[in-house]
């Protein structure tokens, strides 16, 4: 079964987060548009603070990814609408379009890897 360009960088993003701990959930509302495509809960990470050398632990995270086809493709107007309601509660809200853009968010995420 060939899956959308969409699919194939949503399937990725998936396997590359969850390689690393997190939890990665699809999601939709009920009689609501606009959701964002997946709910990511980030784990504690430890990464090594370069200046001292210092060894610190980042608090986990929770995150929301809207994908798509292309790193050119923009969210539609209602989606655009619920990320800044998102956003205005304290959400991470992303948008991916690309594999490059997911390997961006993981090396973000995940420095010392």
């Amino acid at each position: 079964m060939a899956k959308t360009p969409e699919g194939i960088i949503q399937a990725y993003g998936m396997a590359e987060l969850k390689k690393r701990g997190c939890l990665v959930r699809k999601i939709g509302y009920e009689g609501r548009r606009g959701c964002p495509d997946h709910l990511v809960l980030v784990p504690v990470r430890t990464v090594m603070k370069t200046t001292r050398g210092d060894i610190i632990d980042v608090p986990p995270c929770i995150l929301f990814i809207e994908y798509k086809a292309t790193e050119d493709t923009q969210p539609e107007e209602h989606q655009l609408r619920e990320h800044e309601r998102i956003r205005q509660h304290g959400g991470d809200v992303r948008v991916i379009g690309s594999k490059a853009q997911v390997n961006h968010l993981v090396r973000e995420l995940f420095p010392c890897e």
